[in-house]
């Protein structure tokens, strides 16, 4: 059998950040789809197919797929395969021009949208070391991933030599979607790396405070509250550890963050550039 579909005989259909062009050949086995991408689809919840397995052909422009372990990246030229029943959504960085392939054919009854949480189970416990390379992972794939980098204050080294020492660093919680790392948390302890924020902040030497920071949840897991979460449980922290003060600081742009801040009790102080160099905004609460 062979059978031309033309342009005109497309079967069009239309979402607010997606378009698709079905080519209606009749088969079983396979079909074919052009689709526009231009921005987060489904726009807010996951996407799977319950039935066919997919390849998805980068014909234009740029893609961004976020899987529940992975994202992946697609340029002109490139393509990728996703089994059935894999959750998945397009980033709002997606705009191009994609040929989606599937076996058996695709059809709209198959497909199946969810909240992201109504997907994962969430569970919050401090990071233990073996989950270093984990926790490595994240944090370079948040910091390579921010709107501006003026977001977040670079680690230096002995930061990251220190990242279990909870003692003398920061005590250091995490969200996990199962066995994976999703978001974390910290509690920075330290008052002499904290002498310069004690400035910032018109605070004594003698004060001593401890500053909620660190805060990195993967994209395809925000909107979840984990930052909210995690930043009480260390609130909790620094109260049972009798700080007199607790201390954060955002960016003035950085609105999801400062308002994180003021939802956990902190009060917003003032705008300034602090001894670092960046320009923050100064959150605080008295503990005792």
């Amino acid at each position: 059998m062979e059978k031309v579909i033309h342009k005109s005989q497309r079967e069009n259909w239309k979402t607010k950040t997606c378009k698709g062009h079905e080519y209606p050949f009749g088969t079983k086995n396979i079909d074919c789809a052009v689709i526009e991408i231009n921005g987060r689809h489904p726009v807010q919840d996951w996407y799977r197919n319950t039935q066919v397995d997919e390849m998805i052909y980068c014909k234009s422009g740029h893609g961004r797929i976020f899987f529940r372990n992975e994202i992946y990246d697609l340029h002109e030229g490139d393509a990728i395969f996703i089994e059935k029943g894999l959750w998945y959504f397009w980033g709002e960085e997606s705009k191009g021009t994609f040929v989606a392939m599937c076996n058996p054919a695709w059809s709209a009854a198959q497909g199946e949208t969810k909240k992201v949480s109504d997907i994962v189970s969430l569970t919050f416990k401090k990071v233990p070391k073996k989950d270093k390379d984990q926790l490595l992972k994240l944090i370079d794939i948040v910091l390579k991933g921010l709107d501006n980098p003026q977001y977040f204050i670079p680690y230096e080294q002995w930061e990251y030599d220190s990242m279990f020492d909870e003692k003398n660093y920061a005590p250091l919680y995490g969200a996990y979607d199962g066995d994976k790392l999703v978001g974390m948390a910290q509690l920075y302890v330290s008052q002499t790396m904290l002498a310069d924020f004690k400035k910032d902040f018109g605070l004594p030497q003698s004060t001593q405070i401890a500053e909620l920071g660190g805060n990195l949840v993967l994209p395809q897991y925000r909107g979840l509250g984990i930052t909210t979460h995690l930043q009480k449980k260390e609130l909790q922290i620094a109260k049972d550890r009798g700080f007199d003060y607790i201390i954060s600081m955002a960016h003035p742009d950085n609105i999801g963050s400062c308002k994180t801040l003021e939802r956990v009790g902190l009060e917003f102080v003032g705008e300034q550039k602090v001894a670092n160099g960046f320009l923050r905004n100064l959150y605080m609460k008295k503990l005792k």
